[in-house]
């Protein structure tokens, strides 16, 4: 009798599951290497190198005083003012202004785009961030250094009182930002081997076919003479006792 078909309700043990890993074993790791490598090459190949260049600015307030209550206020009134500043320089006044120091070379839009401000440590300082993304190294720090010419008097001349300061200017870039092969490369091949081991266990779950393996005559409770392999198809062929074969016939 060949293939014959599991019972329902036929529980997979711990070493089953142990056995069906193993056994797929090689597809995933087959599978981690393809994804990996398939990533690698579309990371390194087609998709854009970016570079980022960042300037660091400082806002200064005028509360004068010789005591700490007013070096508090002074410290409180810059932080407030951090998150004012960063929204009047996403506006369209200083993207035009920033293009028209470049030399038109860019659009207002473009640079809106390009430009990103991050106040930082939860805007608890006076001390917020101007980072350029660009296609080459010397083009992001060129924008990031216009900024850092522009942003100032822009300020000057929206809110009185107060003063940027450039606390860190931009550096040329010497690695791309994005993208990030490394890990592009990782989540791909973990991807891969997922998947793989999505598909070893659903193909086991699937397959309701007879294995040749000690535990069969307790699966179907046929007793067993014989079990021939049959290299050529991959199957084994699985001889019944007679007596007990004429029996289920009867009963089917």
């Amino acid at each position: 009798m060949n293939n014959v078909e599991k019972k329902e309700g036929y529980e997979i043990s711990l070493k089953d599951l142990f056995e069906i890993f193993k056994q797929g074993l090689w597809i995933m790791i087959v599978t981690s290497i393809l994804f990996g490598v398939i990533a690698f090459g579309y990371s390194r190949l087609f998709i854009p190198k970016t570079y980022t260049a960042s300037v660091k600015l400082y806002v200064e307030t005028s509360v004068k005083g010789d005591n700490s209550y007013s070096d508090l206020s002074a410290h409180n009134l810059a932080t407030s003012l951090v998150k004012t500043y960063i929204s009047m320089l996403k506006t369209n006044n200083f993207s035009e202004k920033l293009a028209e120091n470049l030399d038109g070379k860019y659009t207002a839009n473009q640079l809106k785009s390009m430009v990103e401000f991050y106040s930082d440590e939860d805007n608890e300082t006076e001390v917020f961030s101007a980072t350029v993304s660009a296609k080459t190294p010397t083009e992001a720090k060129l924008v990031a250094d216009s900024i850092a010419d522009v942003a100032p008097g822009v300020i000057s001349s929206l809110k009185d009182n107060t003063e940027l300061r450039i606390v860190d200017n931009a550096i040329i870039p010497t690695t791309p930002s994005s993208p990030n092969v490394t890990r592009n490369t990782l989540v791909a091949a973990g991807m891969g081997f997922v998947l793989a081991l999505i598909y070893v266990f659903a193909r086991e779950a699937l397959d309701n076919k007879i294995k040749y393996n000690p535990d069969i005559t307790e699966i179907n409770s046929i007793p067993i003479l014989s079990a021939i392999p049959d290299f050529a198809g991959q199957k084994i062929i699985l001889e019944l006792n007679p007596d007990q074969e004429e029996s289920e016939e009867k009963d089917g």
